[in-house]
C-alpha cells in the first residue's frame, strides 16, 4: 500500500517531504507505465506468458488503493479507506490464483512464521488501537492475503525470483503503515512510499520476464553464500545492538543492570521514541532475516529428512520470535514481547539439540558437538536460577539476571558462528578426486 503522508501527521510538514495529493499523484501516471509495459512484454511472448495476465490484473489493481489511499487520503475510519484496503486485496488474491494456476506450491514455513509474529503484532498492538472492527477484519483479512501471497513467492513456482523481492517489499511497505499511522511510530513514514514503489517495480519485471525461465538455483552456490550472509548479518547486528547502547538516552546503558530488551522500549528515561528504539529494532530485524536464510545452510549437517524438516522449524520458531520482540517491545506488552522470546530460544534449542547427536550431525566432532549441549544447558539452567532466586526474593535482579542474558545470547552467536565457519570452510576445500590404480581399483 502506500499513504498519503498528511494523513500521518503535520500537513504543512508532510507536504515539504512531498506527502498531499499533489506529491502521490504521480503514482496515477506510474503504475500506467508498468502496466503498458507489462502488457507489451506478455503480448510480445505468445502463448507461454498468456496466464500472466492474471499478475497483470493484480498489478492494474493496486491502483484502485492507490485512489483511495494515497491521491484522496481517505481517513483512516472512512469508507474510501475500506475501499482502498479492498483495492490492494484484490491484487493479493490475483497475485494468489495465479500462483495456484502455475501449480506452485507455497512456503508452509515462511507463512507460519509471518502469520505467528503478524497476528501477535494485530492483535497486541494495532487491533487496539484501531477501536474499529470492520476496519480490524479488513486489515486482517488483508494480512493474511499477504502472507500466503508471500510464502507462494518464496514457495516452488518456475517464475522470476523478483516475485519474492516484490512481494516481501510491499509486506514490508504495509507494515511501515501499520507503525506510521495506526501506532503514531514517528520518522517511519518516508520508508512506506519508498519501499512500496520498489515492490512495484519488481513484480512489474516478474511480469515482463514471463517468457524467461528463472535461473536454476545453485544449491552449491548457495551454500557458499550462506556463511558469508551470516558472518556480515551477524556483524551488521552486534553494530546495531552497540550503537544502540551508545545511543541510549540518560545514563550511560549498563549491560550488568539492565536486559538488553529496555533498549527497545518506546519510551526510555523520559523519552519518547529514541534513537537506541529502532536501532534495537532493526538489530532484531535483521537477525530474523539472517537466521531464516542461514538454517537452510544449516540443515546440510543434519541426516535424514525427518531431521531436516524439524531443524527447518526450528530456525522458523526463532526467526518468528525475534521478528516478535521487535514488533512488541517489552514495555508496550510485557506477556507478547516474552512469548517472543521464548519462541526465538525455542528455535534455538531444537537446532542445539537435533545437531548433537552422532547419527544427525556425524560431520563435526563429539567433543565439540557435546560441549555445546553442556555450556548451553548449564548456562541456561543458572539464568533459570537466577529468575526464579529473584522471583522469591532471594537475590537481586541485577547484575545477576541481565549478566546471564548476555552470556545467552552471545553463546548463541557463536554457536551460529561455528557452524558458519565449518560450513564456510567445507565449501570452500576442493572435493576428493578419484584416481585410477594400476590393479584397476580406484584409490581418492
Amino acid at each position: 500500500m502506500c499513504y498519503r503522508a498528511d494523513r500521518l501527521g503535520n500537513g504543512s510538514e508532510a507536504d515539504k517531504r512531498g506527502g498531499g495529493a499533489m506529491g502521490v499523484g504521480w503514482l496515477l501516471g506510474f503504475t500506467p507505465v508498468l502496466l503498458a509495459v507489462t502488457a507489451f512484454a506478455i503480448v510480445r511472448g505468445g502463448a507461454p506468458c498468456r496466464p500472466y495476465w492474471l499478475a497483470w490484473c493484480g498489478l492494474a489493481a493496486t491502483m484502485i488503493g492507490d485512489y483511495f489511499l494515497a491521491v484522496k487520503g481517505a481517513p483512516l475510519h472512512s469508507r474510501e479507506f475500506l475501499l482502498g484496503v479492498a483495492g490492494f486485496s484484490l491484487a493479493q488474491l490475483l497475485w494468489i490464483v495465479f500462483f495456484m494456476r502455475r501449480h506452485a506450491r507455497w512456503s508452509r514455513r515462511v507463512a507460519a512464521g509471518l502469520a505467528f509474529s503478524l497476528a501477535i503484532l494485530l492483535g497486541a498492538r494495532v487491533i487496539p488501537a484501531l477501536r474499529s472492527a470492520p476496519l480490524a477484519c479488513a486489515l486482517s483479512l488483508y494480512a493474511l492475503l499477504s502472507v500466503v501471497s508471500v510464502s507462494y513467492a518464496c514457495g516452488t513456482h518456475g517464475a522470476s525470483r523478483a516475485w519474492r523481492y516484490g512481494l516481501c517489499l510491499l509486506l514490508f511497505s504495509d507494515t511501515m503503515i501499520a507503525f506510521a499511522h495506526v501506532l503514531r511510530v514517528p520518522r517511519v513514514g518516508p520508508l512506506v512510499g519508498a519501499t512500496y514503489v520498489l515492490s512495484l517495480l519488481c513484480i512489474a519485471f516478474a511480469v515482463a520476464r514471463c517468457g524467461r525461465p528463472p535461473a536454476a538455483p545453485g544449491r552449491r552456490r548457495y551454500l557458499r553464500r550462506a556463511p558469508v550472509a551470516a558472518f556480515a548479518g551477524g556483524l551488521a547486528s552486534l553494530a546495531l545492538f552497540g550503537w544502540a547502547m551508545w545511543a541510549c538516552p540518560g545514563e550511560v546503558y549498563n549491560p550488568f543492570r539492565n536486559m538488553l530488551s529496555f533498549l527497545g522500549r518506546t519510551r526510555v528515561r523520559g523519552v519518547e521514541f529514541p534513537l537506541c528504539h529502532y536501532l534495537f529494532t532493526c538489530s532484531l530485524a535483521l537477525s530474523a532475516g539472517v537466521m531464516a536464510g542461514f538454517y537452510p545452510a544449516l540443515s546440510c549437517f543434519v541426516r535424514g529428512a525427518r531431521q531436516k524438516r524439524w531443524l527447518l522449524w526450528g530456525g522458523t520458531l526463532n526467526a518468528a520470535g525475534l521478528l516478535t520482540i521487535a514488533f512488541v517491545p517489552e514495555n508496550v506488552h510485557g506477556l507478547f514481547h516474552n512469548v517472543g522470546c521464548v519462541a526465538a530460544v525455542a528455535g534455538g534449542a531444537v537446532a542445539l539439540l537435533l545437531l548433537t547427536p552422532a547419527k544427525n550431525n556425524p560431520r563435526v566432532s563429539g567433543v565439540s558437538r557435546w560441549a555445546w549441549l553442556a555450556w548451553c544447558c548449564a548456562l541456561v539452567g543458572v539464568f533459570e536460577a537466577f529468575l526464579l532466586a529473584h522471583r522469591f526474593k532471594l537475590l537481586p535482579f541485577s547484575p545477576y539476571v541481565p549478566t546471564c542474558q548476555k552470556l545467552v545470547i552471545l553463546t548463541f552467536i557463536a554457536w551460529i558462528e561455528y557452524y558458519a565457519v565449518l560450513l564456510y570452510w567445507r565449501t570452500r576445500v576442493p572435493a576428493p578426486v578419484r584416481v585410477a590404480r594400476t590393479d584397476g581399483r580406484e584409490k581418492a
